[in-house]
């Protein structure tokens, strides 16, 4: 975090203060992903979040990232940079739960950097992992931006992993209520693995878990469904041969922020680990994770500040689990902190922080710890640029005074830098998003006179650039009825009863992940909550209307969000109303094909998009654009999607002999 009084000096170029508000300018992410072919989909809602990184301290000539998808709601970059005076070499292989891998080369020219879209190269609805070779060596990270099950936004972030290898380690992990936790593993051998899971619990109880891992693949592995609910869990990974493990969660942290992160093993234990990054700040809150495969320990934690003597804090570790320190209650409020801990015993180390980033982005990151520090750390990108903030954190974990300079080079011999002496034991950090500003394409080296440790957090609102595929919210004889607002733009469906003068309306079967069922005495007999896992849905309490609690949904979204027809059919009445018999509204009614009978009426738009008599097809023939219903009537924020409430509505109305139906005004 950016440091109040913060006086270091830039060399050359402008140093720009940057308020929230202003929410800063350009960035090499969004720069090179509009170079890689990407098609821009306009969108009102942004993916806020943040990630965080630990620098490479050299180029690597391989690279291995076990997750990564490009389902529905993810968008996957691979950005990297070639810091040398050589074209680089690249070839890129996807590997797939299944099938043949795939094969991508490039070339990159000396000092030039690129972003790849695995979603273009790869196509959509993938689960795949990375294997990545070069010559020479290059800095590579990957970046997924996400809208998770429609109800979860954010992004993480992570360096590749430079060789598989057959034993790796996980320090925090947890399927406490509003956390998801996933593990990805990555086989990059002509032949299957074998491989067991030891799940170290906070009680220290211990879990094994055996699995085959096929040639040339990635698999995932549901945590939450292997240890059930409310565990606090460490992992333990150990294959017959060498292999990379990842673990993405995601979550809704106190009911309060929503986001995700994902951290790549760490194939060490050590008794020494250092952290750059670290805040208490308001709208921040720091764990540390340690975890024990061995006897019980001691872990000697020194909190390290911008200024001021550090402070030590001693914890004991028990035997075979892990344990979980409070950063917010061991050194108190307002304090941008680095980390190093020293164990008497064998341990691994995880920072997760949750965050309400200046009330505005909510979220999360994670990362594993330095196993020591270095001269130099290289980042691919500087993420800086429209609704992105960057900074770069700084650890000096040493005796004496370092010297540090920061050096962000860009296209076209573009470059800015900014240094400072830093004290022992000290955290200083810099504004990357001000020293980028007039730099195209920025990407990072920094340097001290002794070791240091280097992390860039990023704070962010993502603009969406990968068309959503239509997806099914709910099925109704035989018929898959697709989300009316795209993936990128929904906040989830929320099911409900239908009006009073709606009760000819057949109640749908939710499709996806009930995330809470307040109703759950008007589903109607034959219908389930376990049908599908993808979007995730809610269903609200009673409206006492005397109809099944599934015979309407709102799917919500921002207003402006363009609104697609459910079914395909034909468009027998697209016209304005009085909602309540009082409110201006548009709707729309479809006639469903192969059932004569019914119509899906579509409501709340604040224009139509269609006519009388237009074909339409599910999910991909716009019908309209969602109205702002808070001037009509709000009372707070959404209780499920803590937004307005802005949405579109759809029912099912039996209208037999080619009417047009009842004059629903449900909302």
């Amino acid at each position: 975090m950016l440091k109040p009084g913060f006086n270091a000096t830039p060399n050359r170029g402008r140093r720009i203060a940057r308020p929230i508000a202003l929410l800063a300018v350009a960035v090499s992410i969004i720069t090179l992903v509009a170079l890689s072919g990407v098609s821009a989909v306009a969108g009102p809602y942004g993916w806020d979040g943040g990630h965080d990184a630990v620098g490479s301290s050299a180029p690597s000539g391989t690279a291995y990232f076990a997750e990564g998808t490009t389902r529905n709601g993810f968008e996957e970059y691979l950005i990297m940079r070639n810091p040398g005076a050589d074209v680089a070499n690249v070839t890129i292989k996807y590997l797939f739960p299944s099938g043949s891998p795939q094969t991508q080369v490039i070339d990159l020219a000396p000092w030039a950097g690129a972003s790849i879209c695995v979603n273009d190269v790869v196509g959509p609805g993938k689960d795949v992992s990375v294997s990545m070779d070069s010559t020479p060596g290059i800095i590579v990270e990957r970046e997924i931006y996400f809208n998770y099950k429609t109800i979860w936004t954010g992004g993480h972030a992570a360096r590749g992993v430079e060789e598989p290898r057959d034993t790796w380690y996980f320090a925090e992990g947890t399927t406490r209520a509003g956390f998801q936790e996933w593990l990805c593993l990555q086989n990059p051998a002509s032949h299957a693995i074998n491989a067991t899971l030891t799940y170290m619990l906070g009680t220290g109880e211990t879990r094994d878990q055996a699995v085959i891992l096929p040639a040339n693949s990635r698999q995932t592995v549901d945590v939450n469904t292997v240890l059930g609910p409310g565990q606090d869990a460490s992992i333990r990974v150990a294959a017959a041969e060498p292999v990379i493990a990842e673990r993405p969660m995601y979550f809704d942290y106190k009911g309060a922020w929503r986001g995700g992160d994902t951290a790549t093993g760490s194939a060490d234990l050590s008794g020494s680990w250092d952290f750059a990054e670290g805040t208490t700040r308001a709208g921040f809150e720091e764990w540390l994770c340690v975890m024990n495969p061995g006897p019980d320990a001691t872990a000697h934690i020194q909190y390290m500040f911008p200024g001021g003597a550090p402070v030590t804090r001693d914890y004991p570790l028990k035997a075979h689990s892990r344990t979980t320190v409070s950063v917010n209650e061991a050194v108190g409020p307002e304090k941008d902190v680095s980390i190093h801990v020293g164990s008497d015993g064998e341990v691994l180390c995880e920072r997760p922080m949750y965050f309400n980033f200046h009330g505005a982005w909510e979220g999360g990151h994670d990362v594993v710890g330095a196993l020591s520090g270095e001269r130099t750390w290289y980042f691919p990108t500087g993420c800086v640029g429209p609704n992105f903030l960057s900074y770069l954190c700084v650890e000096n974990p040493g005796d004496l005074s370092n010297k540090v300079l920061v050096e962000v080079h860009g296209d076209g011999g573009d470059y800015n830098s900014q240094d400072l002496v830093m004290e022992p034991h000290s955290r200083a950090t810099f504004d990357i998003s001000a020293l980028g500003a007039s730099v195209r394409n920025p990407w990072l080296k920094v340097s001290g006179t002794k070791d240091l440790i280097a992390e860039r957090p990023v704070y962010f609102s993502y603009a969406t650039k990968v068309a959503s595929v239509p997806f099914t919210i709910a099925k109704w004889a035989g018929i898959d009825i697709k989300s009316p607002i795209a993936y990128s733009d929904c906040l989830g469906p929320q099911f409900h009863e239908a009006a009073k003068d709606g009760a000819n309306c057949p109640p749908m079967q939710p499709y996806g992940l009930c995330m809470g069922d307040y109703n759950a005495g008007r589903l109607a007999p034959g219908l389930t909550r376990s049908e599908g896992n993808d979007p995730a849905y809610f269903v609200e309490s009673t409206r006492a209307r005397g109809t099944y609690s599934t015979t309407a949904c709102d799917v919500h979204a921002k207003a402006g969000s363009t609104v697609y027809a459910p079914v395909d059919g034909t468009v027998v009445a697209a016209e304005p109303y009085l909602l309540y018999g009082k409110y201006p509204d548009f709707r729309v009614k479809i006639r469903i094909d192969g059932q004569p009978n019914y119509l899906m009426e579509v409501l709340h738009m604040r224009e139509l998009l269609t006519s009388v008599g237009a074909r339409v097809e599910a999910g991909k023939t716009k019908v309209g654009v969602v109205r702002d219903l808070v001037p009509y009537f709000y009372s707070g924020p959404n209780p499920f999607t803590r937004e307005e409430g802005n949405h579109a509505h759809i029912q099912i109305n039996y209208a037999p002999g080619g009417g047009t139906g009842p004059q629903t005004v449900s909302n």
